[in-house]
């Protein structure tokens, strides 16, 4: 990584991404993963590059699904540091990321979930992912036999389930049994958010049903 910096690898990678092939972008965005991953200063390191980020955001929008994933890979790693996630938010991320939950394809399921999960930590994201129609597609992840599916999938549940109206959707689509049986899974980080998520939707639910009751 101190030979990539040293050369300003980043920032010529980061380059490949205007190219219009897309097996180069998808590459490209594939090879930046490892470099946010493991840079110093990871955050300020992407910030430095002039147009970086609303690139990203606008290879949404490809129509190729290879590219789609690995963008989502490093939206993911991009969005660990709040500023970037703020910015990319800004440059309509989050209504492209649920856009393309409506997929069969379990790659793209993957990533896309882990890229959803981060950016539910910023702002209303949560909220928008939900009015977008991102939750009830994701519920139907759960279906999934891919592990790694499922372990994102259930992640980025979690973090969206800190919205009332997210658990609603959630519980209506039939998310807390398969939920309940993640619990019961040997990976203890998935159990962890199986639970967190199973008991966010049942109180959120009950306090909602409440409300309605004392109105």
């Amino acid at each position: 990584m101190a030979i990539i910096d040293q050369h300003d690898g980043v920032r010529l990678v980061w380059s490949l991404l205007k190219n219009p092939c897309p097996n180069v972008q998808s590459s490209a965005a594939w090879a930046l993963c490892p470099c946010i991953e493991h840079a110093k200063d990871a955050g300020e390191k992407v910030r430095s590059v002039v147009g970086g980020l609303e690139l990203i955001g606008n290879l949404l929008k490809s129509t190729n699904k290879e590219v789609h994933t690995s963008i989502c890979a490093a939206i993911a790693r991009i969005s660990k540091d709040m500023e970037n996630l703020a910015l990319l938010t800004d440059y309509g991320v989050v209504p492209l990321l649920a856009k393309l939950t409506n997929t069969t394809d379990n790659r793209l399921r993957h990533h896309l979930a882990e890229a959803i999960e981060h950016c539910c930590l910023y702002g209303s994201n949560r909220a928008s992912f939900g009015d977008a129609g991102a939750v009830a597609h994701l519920v139907g992840y759960l279906k999934s036999k891919d592990q790694a599916v499922h372990r994102s999938t259930v992640n980025a549940l979690f973090q969206l389930s800190t919205d009332v109206n997210n658990c609603i959707i959630m519980q209506s689509e039939g998310a807390v049994k398969p939920l309940i049986k993640a619990i019961g899974s040997e990976d203890e980080m998935l159990q962890e958010a199986a639970a967190g998520c199973v008991r966010n939707i049942r109180l959120m639910v009950k306090a909602y049903m409440e409300e309605r009751i004392f109105k």
